[in-house]
Protein backbone atom coordinates (compact mmCIF):
# COMPACT_ATOMS: atom_id res chain seq x y z
CA UNK A 1 0.00 0.00 0.00
CA UNK A 2 1.39 3.39 -0.86
CA UNK A 3 1.93 6.48 1.29
CA UNK A 4 -1.65 7.37 1.66
CA UNK A 5 -0.95 10.70 3.32
CA UNK A 6 1.62 11.58 1.01
CA UNK A 7 -1.43 11.38 -1.83
CA UNK A 8 -4.23 12.87 0.27
CA UNK A 9 -5.13 16.22 -0.77
CA UNK A 10 -2.52 17.06 -3.42
CA UNK A 11 -2.99 17.52 -7.09
CA UNK A 12 -2.50 16.13 -9.81
CA UNK A 13 -2.76 17.51 -13.55
CA UNK A 14 -4.41 15.54 -15.98
CA UNK A 15 -4.64 16.78 -19.44
CA UNK A 16 -8.01 14.47 -20.21
CA UNK A 17 -10.28 16.61 -17.99
CA UNK A 18 -11.72 20.09 -19.36
CA UNK A 19 -9.66 23.40 -18.73
CA UNK A 20 -10.68 25.13 -15.54
CA UNK A 21 -11.98 21.00 -13.70
CA UNK A 22 -10.66 20.03 -10.63
CA UNK A 23 -11.93 16.61 -9.42
CA UNK A 24 -12.16 16.25 -5.37
CA UNK A 25 -12.34 12.55 -4.51
CA UNK A 26 -13.58 11.65 -1.57
CA UNK A 27 -12.71 8.33 0.01
CA UNK A 28 -12.20 6.42 3.58
CA UNK A 29 -9.56 4.87 4.98
CA UNK A 30 -8.63 3.48 1.39
CA UNK A 31 -9.37 5.31 -2.01
CA UNK A 32 -11.97 2.22 -3.14
CA UNK A 33 -14.19 3.50 0.12
CA UNK A 34 -15.69 6.09 -1.57
CA UNK A 35 -17.75 8.66 0.52
CA UNK A 36 -20.57 9.69 -0.98
CA UNK A 37 -23.36 12.74 -0.14
CA UNK A 38 -21.07 14.80 1.19
CA UNK A 39 -20.47 18.54 0.64
CA UNK A 40 -17.31 19.70 -0.36
CA UNK A 41 -16.00 23.73 0.00
CA UNK A 42 -13.82 24.65 -2.60
CA UNK A 43 -12.05 28.02 -2.78
CA UNK A 44 -10.15 29.69 -5.27
CA UNK A 45 -8.64 33.11 -4.90
CA UNK A 46 -7.57 34.88 -7.95
CA UNK A 47 -4.58 37.66 -8.57
CA UNK A 48 -6.47 40.46 -6.81
CA UNK A 49 -6.39 38.53 -3.61
CA UNK A 50 -10.29 37.98 -3.85
CA UNK A 51 -11.76 34.91 -2.87
CA UNK A 52 -15.07 33.15 -3.67
CA UNK A 53 -16.31 29.97 -2.08
CA UNK A 54 -18.17 27.02 -4.09
CA UNK A 55 -19.59 23.74 -2.62
CA UNK A 56 -20.50 20.89 -4.46
CA UNK A 57 -21.84 17.38 -3.21
CA UNK A 58 -19.94 13.88 -3.66
CA UNK A 59 -21.70 11.51 -6.09
CA UNK A 60 -21.44 7.35 -5.84
CA UNK A 61 -18.41 7.33 -6.76
CA UNK A 62 -17.21 9.80 -4.34
CA UNK A 63 -16.27 12.64 -6.52
CA UNK A 64 -17.07 16.66 -6.44
CA UNK A 65 -16.68 18.18 -9.73
CA UNK A 66 -15.97 21.94 -10.00
CA UNK A 67 -15.87 23.30 -13.64
CA UNK A 68 -15.18 26.38 -15.48
CA UNK A 69 -12.61 27.89 -12.98
CA UNK A 70 -10.06 30.68 -14.62
CA UNK A 71 -6.50 29.55 -15.23
CA UNK A 72 -4.33 31.06 -12.46
CA UNK A 73 -6.74 31.66 -9.73
CA UNK A 74 -5.45 29.74 -6.05
CA UNK A 75 -7.78 26.66 -5.17
CA UNK A 76 -8.16 24.62 -2.18
CA UNK A 77 -10.85 22.08 -1.05
CA UNK A 78 -12.43 21.15 2.18
CA UNK A 79 -14.73 18.48 3.68
CA UNK A 80 -15.95 16.89 6.56
CA UNK A 81 -16.12 13.14 6.98
CA UNK A 82 -17.37 11.86 10.23
CA UNK A 83 -16.26 14.89 11.94
CA UNK A 84 -12.76 14.73 10.67
CA UNK A 85 -12.06 18.18 8.76
CA UNK A 86 -10.05 17.72 5.60
CA UNK A 87 -7.97 19.66 3.29
CA UNK A 88 -6.20 19.93 0.01
CA UNK A 89 -2.95 21.54 -0.42
CA UNK A 90 -3.67 25.15 -2.57
CA UNK A 91 -2.42 24.87 -6.09
CA UNK A 92 -3.40 27.22 -8.82
CA UNK A 93 -5.83 25.91 -11.83
CA UNK A 94 -3.44 25.38 -14.88
CA UNK A 95 -4.25 26.44 -18.21
CA UNK A 96 -4.80 23.29 -19.81
CA UNK A 97 -6.65 20.22 -18.64
CA UNK A 98 -7.78 19.74 -15.51
CA UNK A 99 -6.88 18.19 -11.91
CA UNK A 100 -7.34 15.13 -9.83
CA UNK A 101 -7.06 15.58 -6.08
CA UNK A 102 -8.55 13.18 -3.46
CA UNK A 103 -8.60 13.44 0.10
CA UNK A 104 -8.55 10.58 2.71
CA UNK A 105 -10.26 10.28 5.63
CA UNK A 106 -9.76 8.22 9.05
CA UNK A 107 -6.09 7.31 8.22
CA UNK A 108 -5.03 7.52 12.10
CA UNK A 109 -2.52 8.82 13.68
CA UNK A 110 0.83 9.13 11.54
CA UNK A 111 3.27 6.36 12.30
CA UNK A 112 6.85 6.80 12.93
CA UNK A 113 8.16 5.65 9.50
CA UNK A 114 5.93 8.52 7.71
CA UNK A 115 7.65 10.94 9.70
CA UNK A 116 10.24 12.98 7.84
CA UNK A 117 14.20 11.62 8.18
CA UNK A 118 16.61 13.93 9.53
CA UNK A 119 18.67 11.51 7.13
CA UNK A 120 17.26 12.31 3.63
CA UNK A 121 19.86 13.25 1.06
CA UNK A 122 20.07 17.39 1.13
CA UNK A 123 18.94 16.91 -2.57
CA UNK A 124 15.53 14.95 -1.52
CA UNK A 125 12.31 16.66 -0.46
CA UNK A 126 9.04 14.68 1.28
CA UNK A 127 6.97 16.52 -1.71
CA UNK A 128 4.02 14.31 -3.36
CA UNK A 129 5.30 12.58 -6.08
CA UNK A 130 2.57 11.18 -9.50
CA UNK A 131 3.83 8.63 -12.29
CA UNK A 132 2.99 9.42 -15.54
CA UNK A 133 1.74 7.68 -18.97
CA UNK A 134 4.52 5.64 -19.35
CA UNK A 135 6.24 6.96 -22.61
CA UNK A 136 9.34 6.07 -21.75
CA UNK A 137 11.80 3.42 -19.73
CA UNK A 138 14.87 2.91 -18.29
CA UNK A 139 18.09 0.07 -18.28
CA UNK A 140 21.07 -0.61 -16.49
CA UNK A 141 24.41 0.94 -17.95
CA UNK A 142 27.55 -0.63 -16.54
CA UNK A 143 29.29 2.76 -17.97
CA UNK A 144 27.89 5.00 -15.73
CA UNK A 145 29.24 5.50 -12.16
CA UNK A 146 27.17 4.23 -9.52
CA UNK A 147 24.08 5.85 -7.84
CA UNK A 148 23.90 7.50 -10.69
CA UNK A 149 20.82 8.21 -13.01
CA UNK A 150 20.83 9.96 -16.20
CA UNK A 151 17.17 10.83 -17.97
CA UNK A 152 17.34 11.79 -21.45
CA UNK A 153 13.79 13.92 -22.87
CA UNK A 154 13.15 13.61 -26.48
CA UNK A 155 10.34 15.46 -27.65
CA UNK A 156 7.95 14.58 -31.16
CA UNK A 157 10.17 14.95 -33.23
CA UNK A 158 13.03 12.80 -31.66
CA UNK A 159 14.56 16.03 -30.62
CA UNK A 160 16.06 16.68 -27.29
CA UNK A 161 14.68 18.79 -24.63
CA UNK A 162 17.25 21.34 -23.49
CA UNK A 163 16.83 22.88 -19.75
CA UNK A 164 13.99 21.59 -19.09
CA UNK A 165 12.92 20.32 -15.79
CA UNK A 166 12.90 16.06 -14.77
CA UNK A 167 11.26 15.20 -11.09
CA UNK A 168 12.34 11.53 -9.76
CA UNK A 169 9.99 9.89 -7.30
CA UNK A 170 11.47 6.84 -5.13
CA UNK A 171 10.04 4.71 -2.67
CA UNK A 172 11.38 2.35 0.09
CA UNK A 173 10.09 -0.62 1.99
CA UNK A 174 8.55 1.69 4.73
CA UNK A 175 6.81 3.15 1.97
CA UNK A 176 8.36 6.83 2.71
CA UNK A 177 8.62 8.63 -0.73
CA UNK A 178 11.26 11.09 -1.62
CA UNK A 179 11.53 13.73 -4.81
CA UNK A 180 14.35 14.83 -6.34
CA UNK A 181 14.30 17.53 -9.04
CA UNK A 182 17.07 18.79 -11.76
CA UNK A 183 17.19 20.03 -15.40
CA UNK A 184 17.81 18.92 -18.57
CA UNK A 185 21.57 20.29 -19.99
CA UNK A 186 21.89 21.57 -23.96
CA UNK A 187 21.84 18.01 -24.41
CA UNK A 188 18.81 17.12 -23.10
CA UNK A 189 20.01 14.93 -20.36
CA UNK A 190 19.45 15.37 -16.47
CA UNK A 191 21.92 13.94 -14.04
CA UNK A 192 21.24 12.52 -10.51
CA UNK A 193 23.89 11.11 -8.24
CA UNK A 194 23.84 9.12 -4.67
CA UNK A 195 21.17 7.34 -5.35
CA UNK A 196 20.12 4.37 -3.12
CA UNK A 197 20.89 1.16 -5.15
CA UNK A 198 19.00 -2.33 -4.73
CA UNK A 199 15.30 -4.07 -4.67
CA UNK A 200 14.25 -2.26 -1.75
CA UNK A 201 13.96 0.72 -3.30
CA UNK A 202 11.42 1.78 -6.40
CA UNK A 203 12.02 5.06 -8.87
CA UNK A 204 10.21 6.33 -11.71
CA UNK A 205 11.50 9.60 -13.33
CA UNK A 206 8.55 11.96 -14.90
CA UNK A 207 8.02 15.63 -16.30
CA UNK A 208 5.31 18.07 -18.09
CA UNK A 209 5.62 18.04 -21.49
CA UNK A 210 2.85 20.45 -23.72
CA UNK A 211 0.39 19.64 -20.62
CA UNK A 212 0.81 15.95 -20.56
CA UNK A 213 2.79 14.56 -17.61
CA UNK A 214 4.60 11.59 -18.81
CA UNK A 215 7.57 9.63 -17.63
CA UNK A 216 9.23 6.24 -17.17
CA UNK A 217 7.92 3.20 -16.23
CA UNK A 218 9.05 1.66 -12.41
CA UNK A 219 12.77 0.58 -12.24
CA UNK A 220 15.57 0.03 -9.51
CA UNK A 221 18.66 1.12 -9.48
CA UNK A 222 22.10 -1.77 -9.27
CA UNK A 223 24.46 -2.93 -6.97
CA UNK A 224 27.14 -1.72 -9.65
CA UNK A 225 26.75 1.09 -12.33
CA UNK A 226 23.92 3.57 -13.03
CA UNK A 227 20.96 3.49 -14.94
CA UNK A 228 20.10 5.51 -18.23
CA UNK A 229 16.73 6.73 -19.23
CA UNK A 230 14.52 8.26 -21.94
CA UNK A 231 11.30 9.98 -21.85
CA UNK A 232 9.80 10.69 -25.27
CA UNK A 233 7.17 13.39 -26.16
CA UNK A 234 3.71 11.68 -27.33
CA UNK A 235 2.79 12.97 -30.90
CA UNK A 236 -0.11 14.02 -30.90
CA UNK A 237 -3.91 13.04 -33.42
CA UNK A 238 -6.81 14.53 -33.56
CA UNK A 239 -8.12 11.16 -35.88
CA UNK A 240 -11.00 9.77 -34.38
CA UNK A 241 -10.79 6.56 -35.84
CA UNK A 242 -8.27 5.76 -32.83
CA UNK A 243 -10.22 5.93 -30.04
CA UNK A 244 -12.97 2.84 -29.36
CA UNK A 245 -14.69 1.55 -26.57
CA UNK A 246 -13.25 -0.85 -24.50
CA UNK A 247 -14.33 -3.70 -22.77
CA UNK A 248 -16.10 -3.14 -19.42
CA UNK A 249 -18.77 -1.30 -20.90
CA UNK A 250 -22.24 -1.38 -18.76
CA UNK A 251 -25.40 -1.18 -20.42
CA UNK A 252 -28.42 -0.56 -17.44
CA UNK A 253 -31.77 -0.40 -17.75
CA UNK A 254 -34.63 0.76 -15.02
CA UNK A 255 -38.34 1.19 -15.97
CA UNK A 256 -40.40 4.17 -14.61
CA UNK A 257 -43.81 4.08 -16.11
CA UNK A 258 -44.07 4.48 -19.63
CA UNK A 259 -40.69 5.15 -19.99
CA UNK A 260 -37.80 3.22 -20.08
CA UNK A 261 -34.33 5.08 -17.76
CA UNK A 262 -31.08 3.72 -19.09
CA UNK A 263 -27.43 4.08 -18.03
CA UNK A 264 -24.26 3.80 -19.75
CA UNK A 265 -20.48 3.44 -18.23
CA UNK A 266 -18.10 3.50 -21.10
CA UNK A 267 -14.78 3.20 -21.02
CA UNK A 268 -12.44 4.73 -23.99
CA UNK A 269 -9.35 3.59 -25.14
CA UNK A 270 -6.80 5.18 -27.62
CA UNK A 271 -5.22 2.18 -29.68
CA UNK A 272 -3.24 4.04 -31.30
CA UNK A 273 0.73 5.42 -29.98
CA UNK A 274 -0.41 9.14 -30.03
CA UNK A 275 -1.85 11.33 -27.90
CA UNK A 276 -5.49 11.62 -28.92
CA UNK A 277 -6.19 15.73 -28.89
CA UNK A 278 -9.45 16.43 -30.55
CA UNK A 279 -8.37 20.35 -29.69
CA UNK A 280 -11.75 22.38 -29.80
CA UNK A 281 -13.98 19.42 -30.46
CA UNK A 282 -14.82 16.16 -29.34
CA UNK A 283 -15.63 12.36 -29.65
CA UNK A 284 -19.47 12.03 -30.23
CA UNK A 285 -21.31 8.76 -28.93
CA UNK A 286 -24.87 9.10 -30.77
CA UNK A 287 -27.81 7.89 -28.52
CA UNK A 288 -30.71 5.74 -29.82
CA UNK A 289 -33.38 7.60 -31.90
CA UNK A 290 -36.53 8.85 -29.26
CA UNK A 291 -33.99 9.54 -26.65
CA UNK A 292 -34.72 12.74 -24.43
CA UNK A 293 -33.73 13.92 -21.07
CA UNK A 294 -29.86 12.78 -21.57
CA UNK A 295 -27.75 14.11 -18.77
CA UNK A 296 -24.06 13.58 -18.06
CA UNK A 297 -23.20 12.11 -14.61
CA UNK A 298 -20.42 14.28 -12.95
CA UNK A 299 -16.94 12.72 -13.54
CA UNK A 300 -12.84 13.61 -14.66
CA UNK A 301 -14.19 14.59 -18.04
CA UNK A 302 -16.53 17.13 -19.60
CA UNK A 303 -19.79 15.61 -21.33
CA UNK A 304 -21.82 17.27 -23.29
CA UNK A 305 -25.60 16.55 -24.44
CA UNK A 306 -25.84 17.07 -28.35
CA UNK A 307 -29.51 17.61 -28.86
CA UNK A 308 -30.94 14.79 -30.77
CA UNK A 309 -27.73 13.58 -31.62
CA UNK A 310 -26.09 12.10 -28.43
CA UNK A 311 -23.38 12.98 -26.31
CA UNK A 312 -19.53 14.57 -26.78
CA UNK A 313 -16.48 14.05 -24.87
CA UNK A 314 -14.34 16.22 -25.21
CA UNK A 315 -10.34 16.71 -23.81
CA UNK A 316 -7.07 14.93 -24.72
CA UNK A 317 -6.72 10.60 -24.31
CA UNK A 318 -3.52 8.84 -23.76
CA UNK A 319 -2.43 6.02 -25.51
CA UNK A 320 -3.80 2.50 -24.00
CA UNK A 321 -0.04 1.30 -24.02
CA UNK A 322 1.33 4.40 -22.15
CA UNK A 323 -1.09 3.99 -19.15
CA UNK A 324 0.72 0.90 -17.49
CA UNK A 325 -1.06 -1.24 -14.69
CA UNK A 326 -4.36 2.39 -14.67
CA UNK A 327 -7.53 1.39 -15.88
CA UNK A 328 -9.64 3.20 -17.81
CA UNK A 329 -11.73 5.07 -14.45
CA UNK A 330 -8.08 5.78 -12.56
CA UNK A 331 -6.97 7.15 -15.62
CA UNK A 332 -10.20 9.55 -16.09
CA UNK A 333 -11.30 7.82 -19.44
CA UNK A 334 -14.33 6.56 -18.08
CA UNK A 335 -17.76 8.34 -18.93
CA UNK A 336 -21.49 7.85 -17.90
CA UNK A 337 -24.82 9.52 -18.87
CA UNK A 338 -27.92 8.57 -18.87
CA UNK A 339 -31.05 8.92 -21.03
CA UNK A 340 -34.90 8.46 -21.49
CA UNK A 341 -36.56 6.45 -24.09
CA UNK A 342 -40.55 6.22 -24.03
CA UNK A 343 -42.16 2.59 -25.06
CA UNK A 344 -46.06 1.73 -26.18
CA UNK A 345 -47.43 -1.95 -25.42
CA UNK A 346 -44.82 -4.74 -24.00
CA UNK A 347 -41.80 -4.59 -26.45
CA UNK A 348 -38.97 -1.73 -27.75
CA UNK A 349 -36.46 -2.02 -29.89
CA UNK A 350 -33.21 -0.68 -28.66
CA UNK A 351 -30.62 0.59 -31.85
CA UNK A 352 -27.60 2.89 -31.00
CA UNK A 353 -25.08 3.01 -33.73
CA UNK A 354 -21.14 2.76 -32.11
CA UNK A 355 -19.31 4.16 -34.86
CA UNK A 356 -16.03 4.19 -32.74
CA UNK A 357 -17.00 0.29 -32.12
CA UNK A 358 -17.02 -1.36 -28.38
CA UNK A 359 -15.67 -3.96 -26.53
CA UNK A 360 -17.40 -6.51 -24.81
CA UNK A 361 -20.36 -4.87 -22.59
CA UNK A 362 -22.76 -6.07 -19.87
CA UNK A 363 -26.46 -5.44 -20.30
CA UNK A 364 -27.82 -5.12 -16.43
CA UNK A 365 -31.70 -4.85 -15.97
CA UNK A 366 -33.97 -5.70 -12.97
CA UNK A 367 -35.61 -8.69 -12.06
CA UNK A 368 -39.09 -8.07 -13.54
CA UNK A 369 -41.33 -11.54 -14.13
CA UNK A 370 -41.66 -11.86 -17.96
CA UNK A 371 -39.48 -9.14 -18.62
CA UNK A 372 -36.57 -10.72 -21.65
CA UNK A 373 -33.86 -9.14 -23.67
CA UNK A 374 -33.02 -10.87 -26.58
CA UNK A 375 -30.77 -9.89 -29.69
CA UNK A 376 -27.59 -10.97 -31.65
CA UNK A 377 -24.63 -11.22 -29.43
CA UNK A 378 -26.53 -10.86 -26.47
CA UNK A 379 -26.28 -14.15 -24.16
CA UNK A 380 -27.58 -16.10 -20.99
CA UNK A 381 -28.56 -14.08 -18.12
CA UNK A 382 -27.35 -14.36 -14.80
CA UNK A 383 -29.08 -13.43 -11.49
CA UNK A 384 -27.37 -10.93 -9.33
CA UNK A 385 -28.75 -9.49 -5.87
CA UNK A 386 -27.07 -5.91 -5.24
CA UNK A 387 -28.24 -3.91 -1.65
CA UNK A 388 -31.42 -6.41 -1.61
CA UNK A 389 -32.60 -5.75 -5.05
CA UNK A 390 -32.21 -8.57 -8.14
CA UNK A 391 -30.99 -7.76 -11.07
CA UNK A 392 -30.54 -9.64 -14.38
CA UNK A 393 -27.06 -9.71 -15.41
CA UNK A 394 -26.34 -10.33 -19.56
CA UNK A 395 -22.97 -10.63 -21.47
CA UNK A 396 -23.10 -8.51 -24.96
CA UNK A 397 -20.23 -9.43 -27.54
CA UNK A 398 -17.99 -7.13 -29.03
CA UNK A 399 -18.89 -4.59 -31.94
CA UNK A 400 -16.95 -3.40 -34.56
CA UNK A 401 -16.58 0.24 -35.38
CA UNK A 402 -19.43 1.58 -37.39
CA UNK A 403 -21.71 -1.47 -36.59
CA UNK A 404 -24.55 -0.93 -33.92
CA UNK A 405 -25.66 -2.34 -30.36
CA UNK A 406 -28.91 -3.82 -31.03
CA UNK A 407 -31.46 -5.81 -29.10
CA UNK A 408 -35.14 -6.15 -27.93
CA UNK A 409 -37.12 -5.67 -24.42
CA UNK A 410 -39.94 -7.91 -24.49
CA UNK A 411 -42.65 -7.93 -21.43
CA UNK A 412 -42.50 -4.75 -20.77
CA UNK A 413 -45.27 -3.69 -17.68
CA UNK A 414 -48.44 -2.49 -19.71
CA UNK A 415 -48.67 1.08 -20.36
CA UNK A 416 -50.91 3.80 -19.26
CA UNK A 417 -52.30 4.92 -22.55
CA UNK A 418 -53.95 8.10 -21.35
CA UNK A 419 -51.92 9.68 -24.04
CA UNK A 420 -53.69 8.13 -26.76
CA UNK A 421 -56.50 7.91 -25.49
CA UNK A 422 -56.27 12.41 -24.73
CA UNK A 423 -55.44 13.05 -28.47
CA UNK A 424 -58.75 10.39 -29.30
CA UNK A 425 -60.97 12.83 -26.97
CA UNK A 426 -59.40 16.13 -28.04
CA UNK A 427 -59.58 14.96 -32.34
CA UNK A 428 -63.71 13.79 -31.71
CA UNK A 429 -64.11 16.99 -29.39
CA UNK A 430 -62.65 19.69 -32.05
CA UNK A 431 -64.53 17.92 -34.72
CA UNK A 432 -67.58 18.40 -32.66
CA UNK A 433 -66.66 21.84 -31.65
CA UNK A 434 -66.10 23.07 -35.27
CA UNK A 435 -69.37 21.70 -36.21
CA UNK A 436 -71.35 23.62 -33.68
CA UNK A 437 -68.94 27.29 -33.86
CA UNK A 438 -69.89 26.85 -37.38
CA UNK A 439 -73.34 27.98 -36.49
CA UNK A 440 -73.81 31.82 -35.41
CA UNK A 441 -76.07 32.44 -32.72
CA UNK A 442 -78.69 35.48 -32.99
CA UNK A 443 -80.99 37.93 -31.25
CA UNK A 444 -81.15 39.40 -28.06
CA UNK A 445 -79.21 36.03 -26.49
CA UNK A 446 -76.28 36.88 -29.46
CA UNK A 447 -74.29 39.05 -26.58
CA UNK A 448 -74.20 37.09 -23.76
CA UNK A 449 -73.41 33.64 -25.72
CA UNK A 450 -70.12 35.39 -27.22
CA UNK A 451 -69.26 36.28 -23.58
CA UNK A 452 -70.03 32.82 -22.14
CA UNK A 453 -68.25 31.34 -25.00
CA UNK A 454 -65.23 33.50 -24.46
CA UNK A 455 -64.67 31.94 -21.16
CA UNK A 456 -65.00 28.50 -22.24
CA UNK A 457 -62.57 29.27 -24.89
CA UNK A 458 -60.27 30.43 -22.69
CA UNK A 459 -60.83 27.95 -20.08
CA UNK A 460 -60.47 25.44 -22.72
CA UNK A 461 -56.99 26.48 -23.95
CA UNK A 462 -56.02 26.76 -19.88
CA UNK A 463 -56.77 22.80 -19.54
CA UNK A 464 -55.17 21.86 -22.86
CA UNK A 465 -51.78 23.81 -22.18
CA UNK A 466 -51.79 21.85 -18.69
CA UNK A 467 -52.39 18.48 -20.10
CA UNK A 468 -49.73 19.66 -22.73
CA UNK A 469 -46.73 19.93 -20.09
CA UNK A 470 -48.45 16.93 -17.88
CA UNK A 471 -47.48 14.70 -21.09
CA UNK A 472 -44.25 16.23 -21.75
CA UNK A 473 -43.14 15.10 -18.41
CA UNK A 474 -44.39 12.08 -18.53
CA UNK A 475 -42.25 11.19 -21.97
CA UNK A 476 -39.15 12.84 -19.69
CA UNK A 477 -39.88 10.54 -17.04
CA UNK A 478 -40.76 13.74 -14.57
CA UNK A 479 -42.12 13.05 -11.28
CA UNK A 480 -45.85 14.33 -10.66
CA UNK A 481 -46.57 13.36 -14.35
CA UNK A 482 -49.40 10.76 -12.91
CA UNK A 483 -52.34 8.69 -14.72
CA UNK A 484 -54.43 10.02 -12.21
CA UNK A 485 -53.43 13.96 -13.24
CA UNK A 486 -54.12 13.04 -16.77
CA UNK A 487 -57.84 11.41 -16.65
CA UNK A 488 -58.33 14.29 -14.75
CA UNK A 489 -57.30 17.17 -17.02
CA UNK A 490 -59.27 15.18 -19.72
CA UNK A 491 -62.29 14.48 -17.68
CA UNK A 492 -62.42 18.67 -17.51
CA UNK A 493 -61.73 19.44 -20.74
CA UNK A 494 -64.51 16.53 -21.94
CA UNK A 495 -66.88 18.83 -20.16
CA UNK A 496 -65.53 22.45 -21.32
CA UNK A 497 -66.18 20.79 -25.18
CA UNK A 498 -69.99 19.87 -24.01
CA UNK A 499 -70.53 23.23 -22.87
CA UNK A 500 -69.20 24.76 -25.71
CA UNK A 501 -71.70 22.57 -28.04
CA UNK A 502 -74.46 23.05 -25.51
CA UNK A 503 -74.33 26.89 -25.34
CA UNK A 504 -73.95 26.91 -29.67
CA UNK A 505 -76.83 24.22 -29.99
CA UNK A 506 -78.98 26.39 -27.89
CA UNK A 507 -78.39 29.82 -30.43
CA UNK A 508 -78.33 27.40 -33.30
CA UNK A 509 -80.84 29.09 -36.34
Amino acid sequence: MPNLRAISGQPLPDQGMAAGTVSVRVARKIPANAVAGVEVVAITKNSGGDLRKRTAKTDAGGRALFESLAPGDEFHAEVTVDGEPLKTASFPIPAQGGVRTMLIAALGPASAEEAPSDAAPAAADSQPFAIGSTTGSARADASLPTKTLEVTLIDENGRPIPNHPVTLGSVDTSNKVDVRHAQTNPSGVARFTDLPTGKTTGYAAVTDWKGMHIGTGPFAMPEDGGTRAEIHALERTGEPSVITIGEGARIILQMREDTLQFLEILPLENNSPKLFDPGPGAIEIPLPAEFTGAEAAQGDRKVEIRQNRGVAIHGVISPKSALGEADAKTAGNEVSFGFVMPYHGDTREFVQPVPTGIGLFTLITEQIPGLQITGTGVGARASRELNGRKYWVMPGAAVAPGGVISFTVTGLPSTDHTGRTVAGVLALALIGAAIAFGRRPKGEARKAALSERDRLTARRETLFAELVAVERQARAGAMGATPERRRELVGKLEGVYQQLAALEEQHAP
